[in-house]
């Protein structure tokens, strides 16, 4: 039996009160697996702290099992990559090289010469292409639009090779005319789904999250809401 992706938090201003605490929670952890014979890969353990501080990876490593975590500038978690500001630009730089993967596996069908009606193409598209550039949108949504750009291109190239449109045909009157959603319409109906489905969930653990109401002042991930 394998038990994966797990994640432990800890936040305070002081990056060494941060340290002292996810030191003490390894340590209990370790005399719990110890406990119950389960075995920790540390070197698949990463550590990463969230702050824009450059003089962050100075601070004192954390250790589990007498072995050193250093603090890295990345990590992948779910399915995500979180840099270390959350820029979310490593994340959409493997998005965009995932896509592309991707679509050269389906380029015989979505080509611009290719026989398929235009119709069949988008259908595709919206099934097993798209969803791979909008994974997890609730939470990066609320990126600045130079990073968000860099999949958003992807997704415009893509429907001008599906609709075989002339260079001087603009993405918005292409997307006009297919009534096909914007790549941030999209992604921002995908957000008020996702939202309004934790705040209407009857699970104890999601209730106990804290509310909070989108600032454009301050960067979270509910901000996709107001930022789209």
């Amino acid at each position: 039996m394998y038990a994966d992706d797990t994640a432990i938090l800890a936040r305070n201003k002081n990056p060494k009160f941060i340290n002292l605490a996810l030191n003490r929670h390894l340590k209990t952890l370790e005399d719990w697996f110890f406990k119950w014979k389960i075995e920790t890969n540390v070197s698949k353990t990463e550590a990463i702290l969230f702050s824009k501080d450059r003089s962050i990876l100075k601070y004192p490593p954390i250790k589990m099992n007498n072995k050193i975590i250093p603090w890295s500038q990345e990590c992948k978690y779910l399915g995500l990559i979180l840099d270390r500001k959350l820029t979310w630009i490593p994340h959409f730089y493997y998005l965009k090289q995932k896509f592309r993967d991707l679509t050269r596996k389906f380029f015989p069908i979505l080509a611009r010469n290719s026989s398929m009606s235009r119709e069949n193409k988008l259908l595709i598209y919206t099934a097993y292409l798209r969803p791979v550039l909008t994974y997890a949108c609730p939470v990066w949504g609320y990126a600045a639009k130079a990073n968000l750009k860099i999949i958003i291109t992807q997704h415009n190239i893509m429907i001008r090779n599906i609709c075989n449109v002339k260079w001087y045909i603009s993405n918005t009157e292409i997307l006009r005319a297919l009534e096909y959603p914007t790549f941030k319409e999209y992604i921002l109906r995908l957000a008020i789904k996702f939202y309004n489905n934790i705040d209407n969930h009857d699970n104890e653990a999601i209730k106990n999250i804290p509310a909070y109401i989108p600032d454009p002042k301050i960067k979270r991930p509910r901000n996709v809401l107001i930022s789209s």
